[in-house]
């Protein structure tokens, strides 16, 4: 424990008037986690998901859906977002799709206003939308910087923009950036998508010190290796290598990561804020040069 001098007291000085006033306790938690139960309750809550035509994205939607939240589903993919939207409407919850580009603020406001006028509000920002251009750093061509830089990074502060007058009205909300491992490490053909992910984390930081006296939490989670239809991993072994280089021994799945986008969102949260959470199945070392991880697929 560390202890003041005696006779001296401590003054906490805001950097600003708004911080003087700081949100209720409760105001940025919007799951409620009961006592000794491993699961979430997210009845009543509306949640946008961006990214959630498959892979990360579906898995988030399934689990907070079967949680009781409605959902606005974000995604290029037309019938899987419809696929989604119906698997969450199985569940007596509501749906709302988007499609468009989450590079475009056109796009952004579009999501903010759909949740709004069908679903009714916004309780939790769920950014998972991105993709990448598998290449050396030489061989990247602007237009490609600048569309991976775009959807893992701009699409990010577009729509947590967008979404910050609903939380300023209603008192707080959450928002959940999904980043990568990839931001804490060289990673050759990802240099771009490396760069952008660092960036999401650093932005997180910025996010959540800001709009804290809003009652806004803002998290990052930095997954690792993920089997998703978008990662293809290349060699019928590939998958089995990549696991000799993590702790836990296997390379990790979308609800590994749902699973902790819920528990961000819920209540168990409610004193974290500004942190970026690697989810990748414990300390790893770099992966091998002979395993291709490089996504193969067009940006989200």
């Amino acid at each position: 424990m560390h202890c003041l001098p005696e006779g001296c007291d401590l003054t906490l000085v805001a950097p600003s008037d708004e911080r003087t006033t700081m949100p209720p306790a409760h105001a940025a938690s919007t799951g409620r986690t009961p006592s000794g139960s491993a699961s979430f309750d997210f009845t009543d809550r509306v949640v946008v998901i961006t990214g959630a035509s498959g892979g990360i994205g579906s898995a988030v939607v399934d689990l907070f859906a079967g949680a009781g939240a409605d959902i606005l589903l974000h995604g290029r993919d037309l019938e899987a977002l419809a696929r989604g939207a119906e698997r969450v409407r199985a569940l007596g919850r509501r749906a709302a799709t988007v499609s468009g580009n989450i590079r475009s603020p056109e796009t952004a406001a579009a999501i903010v206003e759909t949740a709004l006028s069908e679903l009714g509000g916004i309780d939790v920002l769920v950014n998972n939308a991105g993709g990448n251009f598998g290449a050396r750093l030489e061989d990247l061509s602007v237009n490609a910087w600048n569309a991976t830089i775009e959807a893992n990074l701009s699409g990010a502060f577009h729509l947590a923009k967008a979404c910050l007058p609903t939380f300023r009205e209603s008192g707080g909300g959450v928002i959940v950036n999904v980043g990568s491992a990839s931001a804490n490490y060289a990673h050759p053909m990802r240099g771009a998508y490396a760069a952008a992910k660092a960036g999401l984390a650093s932005l997180t930081r910025t996010m959540a010190w800001e709009w804290a006296h809003l009652g806004v939490r803002v998290n990052c989670i930095e997954p690792g290796a993920v089997m998703t239809p978008s990662s293809r991993f290349a060699g019928g072994d590939t998958e089995q290598k990549v696991a000799r280089y993590v702790a836990l021994g296997r390379v990790g799945t979308p609800e590994d990561i749902a699973g902790v986008c819920a528990f961000l969102s819920s209540d168990a949260a409610s004193y974290i804020t500004g942190e970026s959470l690697v989810v990748a199945g414990g300390p790893h070392t770099s992966t091998p040069a002979d395993v291709d991880l490089v996504p193969q697929s067009a940006l989200v």
